[in-house]
């Protein structure tokens, strides 16, 4: 599973109304081009994109 498929779950269980905002194409494999993505739709949203992908970084 990659990163992106794992954000981007993680992302619909956590804040389900955001989650079309913050998905990504779930074959990236890394955390910087997910941020990268998701800031450029808007800071609020790379906000939200870090915090997931701390939490699933603890995960680990």
């Amino acid at each position: 599973m990659t990163l992106a498929e794992r954000y981007n779950a993680e992302a619909q269980r956590l804040i389900p109304h955001y989650a079309e905002s913050l998905a990504v194409d779930p074959s990236i494999d890394s955390a910087g081009h997910i941020d990268e993505i998701v800031f450029r739709r808007s800071e609020y949203l790379g906000g939200m994109a870090i915090a997931i992908l701390a939490l699933i970084e603890q995960q680990d």
